[in-house]
């Protein structure tokens, strides 16, 4: 008969392998958070993790560990990462913050940094910009919730627009940039006449030159309406001309009803001279485009040198009819 032999187990090695299918649920997970990069107000960079904002503080001695700190000033929580952002550990026994996180604070610092640089690299109507990027980035709910109006949002990204704005210029002969030479959406082109630019100079405009410089913008678009339009209607405004011009004239054409701008003119004077040059400008372009500028009617308020430029252009149609209120 043989012998018996009696196995002795171990306990402790048993139970720690008996529970650890269950335990290794409950135990956290090993793996690092995430990580996710922004900038705030102020550009400098700033980390995201697990809703939780956290702004860079200083380094170690050796400069191996970068340390950042909740963006809470009564937070505690200190972060700390590789040189290059990555996660290390939370520092101390503080681990836990004291308030609650704030998901929504990133989509809202992408979306404030999207309209932002486009306040600053484009000409689009800044409530333009705000309400198209608003409807790009596709915003949680706790987004939408926070989340200030087209206006309100509009009305802040001027300070950045001011940035890219030229300086009010100290005198009429000045440089204007390509950006202002073309549309909004750098497509086409919108200035159609600068008397100062001999690129833009027309050889149809003859002798006929007014004392001071002479800024026109129409588009393409713009002038096809001028062109095809039977009625016009012209007023020239003062109280908003810019600095070294006398005013701001505009052509409208009546379309539908409704009075369209098509042609934006910064004229020096309100002499009859100047009124005579514009409309050159106006017939001279209405020939690249093989029309005639034609209206059998125009609309203006009373302005002496306006009728009498009208009068004395050859280029209207004698069926012309004018209307001076």
């Amino acid at each position: 008969m043989g012998s018996n032999k009696l196995t002795t187990i171990d306990e402790t090695e048993c139970s720690s392998s008996s529970q650890s299918p269950e335990n290794s649920l409950l135990q956290p997970s090993p793996t690092k958070p995430t990580i996710t990069k922004t900038h705030s107000n102020k550009g400098k960079l700033m980390l995201i993790v697990n809703g939780y904002n956290f702004q860079f503080k200083n380094f170690n001695r050796k400069k191996t560990v970068k340390f950042w700190r909740c963006t809470n000033r009564s937070c505690n929580v200190i972060l700390h990462t590789n040189p290059d952002d990555t996660f290390v550990k939370f520092s101390g026994t503080i681990t836990d913050h004291n308030h609650l996180p704030n998901p929504a604070d990133l989509e809202l610092r992408d979306l404030k940094r999207s309209m932002k640089t486009r306040a600053t690299t484009e000409l689009v109507p800044l409530k333009h910009i705000a309400e198209q990027e608003m409807r790009k980035a596709l915003l949680t709910g706790e987004a939408l919730a926070v989340l200030p109006g087209a206006n309100d949002i509009g009305h802040t990204l001027k300070h950045h627009r001011r940035k890219m704005t030229p300086t009010i210029p100290k005198s009429s002969s000045f440089f204007i940039p390509d950006l202002y030479k073309q549309n909004y959406n750098n497509k086409e082109r919108l200035l159609l006449h600068d008397s100062d630019d001999s690129t833009l100079e027309l050889n149809e405009l003859g002798s006929v030159r007014p004392a001071g410089r002479v800024l026109v913008w129409a588009s393409d678009v713009q002038l096809k309406l001028l062109l095809d339009s039977e009625r016009l209607y012209m007023d020239g405004t003062f109280t908003t001309s810019p600095p070294h011009f006398d005013q701001v004239f505009i052509i409208m054409s009546i379309l539908h009803g409704t009075c369209v701008p098509v042609v934006y003119a910064l004229l020096p004077d309100r002499k009859a001279i100047t009124y005579i040059y514009l409309f050159n400008v106006l017939f001279a372009s209405a020939k690249q485009f093989n029309k005639k500028l034609d209206p059998q009617l125009i609309m203006t308020d009373f302005e002496p040198a306006v009728e009498k430029a009208i009068r004395l252009e050859v280029y209207f149609s004698s069926k012309l009819s004018t209307v001076f209120d």
